[in-house]
């Protein structure tokens, strides 16, 4: 019996194996611990501890690779087989439900599991280094072990529960944003608790005060904290929130996943695109349905089967609202008494403007690595080419579609640096340093490569995209320093380096462009 239940977990095995892809991320990293101890022993005759420095790059750079595999590779673990209507071929073949989990969830995360061995060897380099016990590692690999084992299972959730890789990706980074923001809920609560005795009086201090230690438990469950107070000079390896709640919520979520495998995972994919094409009066949701086609059948296929349609953009409202409602909540001083609180709103549209642009890059970049993938994978794309317009007008159409659905974002990007800027002299100040452009070229570059990958690969465009980026952007910053000497007396300024970069980013965004517009006709002849 179990040589049939891991069936189909070695024969993942051995695919992921042989390809080139997996290899790739491998040899992706481990260029970045390269580069990390490189910039270490550089900075070694300057700085203290570099040993410290060196892990701390290399575990948080393997803490944000996770993330990406947890939106992009985990979540389209069982909804890529629904996409393709498999499932049902596999009942049949005689795999359990079991083996079907094992087989296609499980080989992922012992991928990624490998992907954390493989650059061990490498990290005990950093004690040699200085500054770095070996407890500190035991305890940042055992935090980044147990978020992993948690992220994979929580994408094996979502995509039990997700008919398309879209909705599964699109859960589980709702998901991620609760589990970074619930522990600072947590910690809010606890200064409530812990402000003066004028709060006695309200309700909400009342709930709050007997929740006192579950509240304190829960502030540590998250994986960068653990992996800051790991990295901390003295720490100790022990038994931490972070490793309980993150390893047993992803065994637990893993039986979830297996009980509800039976219910809610034999619906195909296609059968849900037809129940959302035709309007159902009777429902309470029927005003999100798609409804007629408009004049550009394009603009409105694009705005509600890839950017989520008036439900996507009521979604999106809500994620932007509530991510300034939770940047007031961390800046209200709660722990001043009544009389002497001040509300700091330039702490306020700060914090905003840091979370609000990535969260609408990320937002871009899902949608647009979307943007042929169901042509590609239905093999409807040569018959889309075959309109009596141009090439350039179909991808801009569907890119139009996409964009009406993204206008929740503009306008809060809008807002936070036009609407929300008291002074509009910080603005002028801020557009003035090239850093400032640098970073909004690599932005766009993030979209375009998603843009691009996705023409390439089945899955894993935009974590394969920002992870180029963030590695692009670590070697042209480095690289000049190491090359003039760290310190040394040509050294030159962060700022020159970028505003020379930008145009060349700029490029790169315009070279993925046209690759992308030749790409699409070279995929409808195959």
């Amino acid at each position: 019996m179990l040589r049939g239940v891991f069936a189909l977990f070695f024969r993942s095995l051995r695919s992921d194996a042989r390809s080139l892809w997996v290899h790739a991320s491998w040899l992706l990293l481990l260029i970045v611990i390269y580069l990390g101890m490189w910039s270490a022993q550089a900075q070694s005759a300057f700085y203290g501890a570099p040993g410290l420095t060196f892990f701390r790059t290399v575990i948080f750079t393997n803490a944000v690779f996770v993330t990406l595999l947890g939106i992009s590779y985990f979540s389209s673990a069982i909804s890529e087989e629904k996409e393709e209507d498999t499932l049902g071929l596999m009942t049949m073949a005689g795999i359990s439900p079991l083996g079907i989990l094992l087989g296609k969830s499980t080989t992922r995360l012992f991928q990624a599991m490998l992907l954390l061995a493989v650059q061990y060897p490498f990290t005990l380099l950093a004690i040699t280094l200085g500054g770095l016990m070996p407890d500190q590692i035991y305890a940042a690999y055992a935090a980044l072990l147990a978020y992993t084992i948690l992220l994979s299972n929580v994408g094996l959730l979502c995509s039990v529960l997700c008919r398309r890789n879209r909705d599964a990706a699109g859960l589980t980074t709702l998901w991620m944003v609760g589990y970074v923001f619930t522990p600072i809920l947590a910690l809010l609560g606890l200064e409530l608790v812990k402000s003066p005795t004028q709060h006695r009086q309200l309700l909400l201090f009342r709930i709050l005060e007997p929740l006192t230690p579950v509240l304190g438990w829960i502030s540590q469950t998250n994986v960068f904290s653990a992996l800051i107070w790991a990295t901390e000079t003295g720490y100790q390896f022990k038994l931490t929130p972070q490793l309980v709640s993150n390893s047993m919520g992803g065994i637990l979520l893993f039986f979830l996943s297996w009980w509800l495998f039976g219910i809610v995972s034999h619906d195909p994919a296609s059968e849900a695109t037809t129940r959302a094409m035709v309007p159902r009066k009777t429902s309470r949701l029927g005003r999100f349905s798609a409804g007629r086609t408009w004049d550009r059948a394009l603009v409105w296929k694009d705005f509600h089967f890839t950017a989520g349609g008036w439900f996507g953009i009521v979604a999106r409202c809500g994620l932007y609202v509530g991510l300034y409602w939770l940047t007031f909540l961390a800046s209200y001083p709660w722990s001043e008494p009544v009389e002497r609180r001040v509300i700091n709103w330039w702490n306020i549209t700060w914090g905003y403007q840091i979370f609000v642009v990535p969260l609408f890059v990320v937002d871009c970049a899902m949608c647009l690595s979307r943007l042929f993938q169901e042509e590609i994978r239905h093999q409807t794309l040569a018959a889309l080419l075959m309109l009596p317009r141009s090439v350039s007008h179909i991808v801009y159409s569907k890119l139009g579609g996409c964009l009406v659905g993204l206008l929740p974002g503009m306008v809060a990007v809008y807002v936070a640096f036009f609407w929300l800027m008291d002074n509009k002299n910080n603005l002028a100040e801020l557009l003035k340093q090239p850093s400032i452009w640098w970073i909004a070229a690599n932005l766009l570059l993030v979209i375009h490569l998603s843009a691009m990958l996705s023409t390439y690969l089945r899955w894993g465009a935009f974590a394969l995209s920002l992870a180029l980026t963030i590695g692009s952007m670590f070697v042209t910053i480095s690289l000049p320093q190491f090359a003039m000497g760290v310190g040394g007396p040509n050294q030159i300024h962060p700022d020159t380096i970028m505003g020379l970069l930008t145009i060349p980013v700029l490029v790169a965004c315009a070279l993925c462009h046209f690759v992308v517009l030749l790409r699409i006709p070279a995929l409808g002849e195959k």
